[in-house]
């Protein structure tokens, strides 16, 4: 038998070990999981505006990404270093991060490049830097406001981004704007309020901005009438009114192209994308589901005038289509939208069938032309229906599966390290210490001690109640089984002698069990109330050193 001591040692070892794994996932998780992220507050820009440039790690360092890198492109105002830490749920998170207020000193698309942190790399960023317009007398006072539009030539139902920017020196105190009315136009708001600093003429303003986004509705000459905006600021120790109004912008809008296909929605956007997805049992039957799910999603438009899709009922097949799923992400560049539809297919006749292609007509207005999304034709055999027999046993024995496959513009692969393993990690060494620490625990209760000790203990363990033969006995109906084993575990943890009784009514279980005879409804409860009779005399009764007749397992294979 194994000694105290050495029992001591061995856990000792185990664990250390367990802390020396934990360590070494400390370290390895933190290795995986660098990250540097870096980003600007807007990647559209003119001369003269003054752009803040983040970049944060998702861990802690002492290492600083270098912004020399910079100069030729920019000129640097200064920079800002923090550091921070979060524990939330037991989960360590560390952060630095730098902000850096830069301008820049040409016009074009500018590349900020990467930034290397302890060996984590951030991804480059591109800038697109316009000329600033030319100022006149009124703009270079203490305040103005200004609006423009991204196009003044629009098609009918495109969108056109308007945005109005109010410009200060010195201290803003208060002021209010109204939201701009356009006639025969859908609105939606795009940047509510974004600040930030522009350089004019050697002056540093202060800028508030607001996007929108409308739809003209009908085609034609369109004015957007003047905007006004009213509030006070301090500038040189001086209180100010602000009365600012901006000028008319007048619009042409484009009716539909005549060479866009007449029975096509109309359909103005930036990019379109559509995604096929499909999910089919493997073989397919008749009576079978099929799902077929389409994903639209488009790039300067809404979700209200995205398409629905049509289809024809077949002869071999019907379509169920469910409620389409729409959703709306404004962004810096506009509007992204996105329709979702699920369409179930089942077959009605066994052989081939045949889905049509799906063709979808675009405007690209970007490159003012017609554009063509086709979704090619997909065949799909289709078996005979399973009688109800052979359907029963291939639903016990075969696992369904399904083939997926999916049909897009563009994909992008991407791994992310989670911290979720980790803590599994984690927790599944703990257990496995407190298991350890358990069974050793009981191998140190087993040591021999004093002899006292030991008979104590056994006479403890010999009439103590065993708790799943009392939860066998309580159940309302009795199973023979169920007590028979209950019976058993009894007998090995106790040391009581079985009754003549009880031997009997065991025998007669037993021969049931084995199928020799039926057993009466009376034996189980008869069973029960002799152990309870047995522990209650065994309470009242000095310990015994033998043990009682054992019984042997009935079904010894099973567990």
């Amino acid at each position: 038998m194994m000694t105290q001591a050495h029992t001591r040692r061995y856990l000792k070892r185990v664990i250390l070990i367990t802390l020396a794994l934990i360590l070494i996932l400390l370290v390895t998780s933190q290795a995986f999981a660098r990250g540097v992220t870096a980003q600007i507050d807007h990647q559209d820009a003119e001369m003269g505006d003054i752009i803040t440039l983040v970049v944060k790690t998702d861990f802690q360092t002492f290492d600083s990404p270098d912004f020399n890198s910079l100069k030729d492109q920019f000129e640097l105002l200064g920079s800002q270093r923090s550091s921070q830490i979060q524990i939330v749920n037991g989960n360590y998170q560390a952060y630095s991060r730098w902000d850096v207020r830069l301008t820049p000193k040409q016009a074009g698309d500018l590349v900020i490049p990467p930034f290397n942190v302890d060996g984590a790399l951030s991804d480059p960023i591109v800038l697109h830097v316009s000329e600033a317009p030319k100022a006149d007398s009124r703009q270079l006072g203490s305040s103005f406001l200004e609006s423009s539009v991204n196009i003044t030539e629009p098609y009918v139902q495109q969108e056109v981004l308007f945005t109005l920017r109010f410009y200060h020196l010195g201290q803003f105190l208060n002021g209010n704007i109204r939201p701009p009315s356009f006639d025969h136009a859908i609105t939606q708001n795009i940047r509510n309020q974004f600040n930030y600093q522009k350089r004019i003429g050697g002056k540093l303003y202060e800028v508030y901005e607001w996007t929108w986004a409308f739809y003209p509705q009908k085609s034609g000459a369109m004015t957007i009438p003047p905007q006004s905006f009213n509030g006070r600021i301090q500038y040189r120790g001086v209180l100010k009114l602000v009365q600012d109004k901006t000028q008319p912008i007048a619009l042409n809008v484009q009716p539909q192209p005549d060479t866009y296909p007449a029975q096509s929605a109309w359909l103005p956007a930036k990019e379109v994308r559509l995604i096929e997805d499909w999910q089919t049992p493997n073989p397919i039957r008749v009576g079978d589901s099929i799902t077929r799910t389409l994903t639209l999603q488009a790039d300067g438009l809404l979700a209200s005038q995205l398409p629905d899709f049509q289809f024809k009922e077949q002869a071999h097949f019907h379509i169920y289509p469910d409620q389409p799923h729409t959703n709306n992400q404004a962004t810096e560049n506009g509007m992204q939208s996105q329709k979702v539809e699920k369409l179930a297919i089942v077959p009605t006749e066994p052989g081939d069938i045949v889905l049509p292609e799906l063709t979808l007509h675009w405007w690209n207005t970007e490159q003012n032309t017609l554009e063509t999304i086709t979704l090619p034709a997909k065949t799909l055999t289709v078996l005979p229906a399973l009688t109800s027999q052979s359907n029963t046993f291939d639903t016990a024995t075969l696992p369904e599966t399904h083939e997926t496959v999916s049909r897009e513009t563009s994909t992008t692969d991407s791994t992310t390290w989670s911290v979720s393993w980790f803590s599994v990690l984690l927790l599944g060494l703990w257990l496995i210490t407190l298991w350890y620490a358990l069974k050793w625990r009981r191998a140190l209760q087993n040591l021999p001690s004093e002899p006292t000790e030991t008979a104590n203990l056994k006479n403890d363990q010999a009439w103590s109640k065993s708790p799943e033969m009392d939860t066998v006995c309580d159940e309302a109906e009795l199973d023979a089984k169920s007590v028979y084993r209950a019976v058993l575990a009894w007998q090995q943890q106790a040391s009581i002698e079985s009754s003549d009784r009880l031997l009997t009514d065991l025998q007669r279980l037993k021969a049931h069990l084995y199928h020799q005879e039926p057993l009466a409804p009376q034996t189980l409860a008869d069973i029960c109330a002799e152990i309870q009779h047995l522990q209650r005399q065994a309470q009242n009764a000095p310990a015994k050193t033998g043990s009682g007749q054992k019984l042997e397992p009935i079904y010894p294979n099973e567990s």
